[in-house]
């Protein structure tokens, strides 16, 4: 049987992946047994998904999981999607990366 908390994040992560697709993106949750921890959404390219829906929040122990997963995932870039206190729009979800992911992610996108 599911634990309550197993049940809560699975359902977060679906909404997450679902806005995702609806913004245009192909995703899906990560499959279960991979032996290595990848993230939890994948599809888009060289980029992991960590998502975490907790009542307290962890941001250096998430980051740290997230870098961890991006190994894992023989990818370069990640993100920590972080539930928003009495927000159930997944768009007013919180994203996090460490600054230099977020200033290599702006120069492959053309900004300068």
């Amino acid at each position: 049987m599911t634990s309550p908390q197993k049940a809560k994040g699975s359902r977060f992560e679906r909404k997450i992946a679902d806005y995702l697709n609806g913004a245009g993106f192909t995703t899906e949750r990560t499959r279960v047994g991979w032996q290595d921890d990848r993230g939890d959404i994948h599809g888009i390219h060289d980029f992991t998904i960590e998502c975490k829906n907790h009542a307290r929040m962890n941001l250096a122990g998430w980051i740290e999981e997230m870098k961890a997963e991006t190994i894992n995932n023989d990818t370069v870039l990640g993100v920590v999607i972080h539930k928003r206190k009495g927000k159930a729009d997944p768009a007013d979800q919180y994203a996090t990366m460490p600054l230099w992911m977020l200033v290599l992610l702006l120069r492959r996108a053309g900004f300068k």
